[in-house]
């Protein structure tokens, strides 16, 4: 099942979607509408809600009817936001083999983690703002795996069952204020550099997550393709060595690195530039598609 998070006359809610989030023809399913009621049994109508409340569980509930038609809406009706808000964003580096390949490193001997700051996070069609002070600022196209069960101490084997969904993440990034500053902290989590959607897709529509084929285009040119077999840490490996270290909770989600092709490794180089257009896409999981507009001074 595919969810996603709309704004309609203001309010903002949680639909099903039927389609690919690309025509605007596409429908959405309100949950909010009272058809939904016995179905959601006390659970917002909000994806946080139905994350923390248990995704299979909502898929299978949600399952035994067809969908309402008095629910249904155009997808051109409504503004399409971010899926969810993120709790925490766990996001990896150098965790593709063909970018380590591409850079001449050798693989990590254990995953390579920072933090990219919720406050990054930005839906379909919203623009990523480019500083004019920053420097180059580069596309990355990944998958995101969203918790969906309290993970503590989870052994490998056990670990995919903790993911509610999947969904795309463009981590963009400012690499030559990256490289300047020696660290991730700032360059990862400027504003709008965290493009998450279209939809979340649950777990049981996505299957296996390793055999996903990933793309990113700018202006229409092919940048980035890549395969998820090629990570150097699946996601079942990053959900035990997370897990291990502190309990990883309903709501989080897991970048999982991008393939090569990035801006900078590029000649030339080929930087964000305002007035550009980015869609990354993943297989089962659509295009996510952003403008870039130039963005305040950062003050570096």
């Amino acid at each position: 099942m595919r969810f996603v998070t709309f704004r309609l006359s203001g309010a903002v809610r949680a639909g099903i979607l039927q389609g690919d989030a690309a025509d605007p023809a596409d429908r959405v399913f309100d949950l909010g509408h009272p058809a939904f009621a016995a179905a959601l049994d006390g659970c917002a109508p909000l994806m946080e809600a139905l994350v923390e409340r248990g995704l299979p569980g909502m898929v299978a509930a949600l399952s035994v009817r067809p969908l309402p038609e008095k629910a249904a809406l155009r997808l051109g009706e409504v503004a399409l936001l971010a899926p969810l808000t993120p709790r925490r964003i766990h996001a990896l580096a150098f965790n593709y083999k063909d970018a380590l390949e591409e850079r001449k490193m050798a693989p990590p001997d254990a995953p390579v983690l920072f933090a990219k700051q919720p406050e990054t996070v930005i839906g379909p069609g919203a623009a990523i703002r480019i500083p004019p002070d920053v420097g180059g600022c580069t596309y990355e196209v990944e998958i995101a795996a969203v918790i969906g069960r309290r993970a503590e101490g989870v052994a490998r084997a056990d670990a995919l069952a903790h993911v509610a969904g999947y969904t795309i993440f463009n981590d963009v990034s400012a690499s030559e204020l990256i490289k300047r500053d020696g660290g991730f902290a700032r360059g990862k989590n400027l504003p709008t550099f965290g493009p998450l959607g279209p939809y979340l897709a649950s777990a049981d529509e996505v299957g296996d997550p390793h055999q996903l084929r990933l793309a990113l285009e700018v202006d229409g040119a092919t940048l980035q393709a890549g395969v998820s077999s090629d990570l150097v840490f699946d996601i079942a490996d990053l959900i035990a060595f997370l897990s291990a270290r502190a309990a990883l909770e309903p709501g989080d989600v897991i970048a999982t690195g991008t393939p090569a092709g990035v801006a900078g490794m590029r000649t030339p180089p080929a930087w964000l530039r305002p007035g550009s257009m980015v869609c990354a896409r993943v297989e089962k999981l659509g295009a996510l598609i952003n403008p870039v507009a130039a963005g305040e001074p950062y003050g570096v």
